[in-house]
């Protein structure tokens, strides 16, 4: 391509993706919501006998990172195909238009168009469900409480780790994603026990949610370490890495 990123030939790419997506995304929309409805909410209600508010938080941040997880892994899924991958690296885009196309859709495209359909759905499920349990209350779902912004910022951070698998794994793209990361986290932990065997053999008391061991952790300097890679370092990194793996396709 004579330019690396042009905004009109941009904006045909991503409206032609749009296009291609939009039945899976229709579906992908009504099993989410479907189930959070009838398990998520009459089900985990009519089990739990003892519930007297329901609350959004934990439906809200499962669904998000999950939904938007499995939604990242099939990012570049034609790259799997053979026939489709051809016609996919010969589309009339840019490598960086490609990638960014797919990482605006699978980050902040998801998450605006899940938020504002997750908002949509507790105004109407949270009367249906006031009709059917009089004694629960529920509460209304806010997309601008700290759970909520929270779990949108690990998401951002976190997507790009999917994208990655994208890009360099054909076939099987999340669960061969989520296998690299085991492996990478029982590394990361071993490491951890023996920078951190001092503090972890040492005696301490814990009592309910407060824990002198895990106080003394979060002030270790190399958690300090681990807790700025990941939130400056971890998305950046990806995204290079994906667009990387994704130019080496075209090549």
């Amino acid at each position: 391509m004579s330019r690396y990123f042009d905004i009109s030939r941009f904006w045909l790419l991503l409206k032609l993706e749009v296009f291609r997506s939009r039945k899976g995304i229709l579906m992908t929309f009504v099993i989410v919501f479907g189930m959070l409805f009838f398990i998520g909410l009459l089900l985990d209600i009519a089990v739990d006998s003892h519930k007297r508010l329901y609350e959004h938080t934990e439906n809200y941040i499962f669904s998000l990172l999950a939904g938007g997880f499995v939604l990242s892994s099939l990012a570049f899924n034609d790259l799997g195909n053979s026939l489709k991958r051809y016609h996919y690296l010969t589309l009339p885009a840019s490598t960086l238009e490609k990638f960014v196309c797919m990482w605006l859709l699978t980050s902040v495209g998801w998450m605006g168009l899940f938020t504002l359909t997750y908002f949509i759905y507790a105004l109407i499920a949270n009367p249906i469900g006031e009709l059917l349990f009089a004694g629960v209350a529920f509460e209304p779902f806010n997309p601008l409480d700290d759970f909520a912004v929270n779990t949108m910022k690990y998401y951002f951070i976190l997507h790009g780790i999917f994208l990655v698998g994208a890009t360099h794994f054909k076939g099987y793209v999340l669960p061969k994603t989520l296998f690299v990361l085991v492996l990478f986290g029982a590394a990361i932990g071993t490491l951890a026990y023996f920078i951190l065997k001092g503090v972890f053999l040492s005696d301490h008391e814990c009592l309910g949610y407060e824990c002198e061991l895990l106080d003394e952790i979060v002030a270790h300097r190399f958690w300090m370490i681990i807790k700025w890679v990941f939130l400056w370092v971890l998305a950046p990194f990806c995204w290079v890495t994906a667009y990387i793996g994704l130019k080496e396709q075209e090549a």
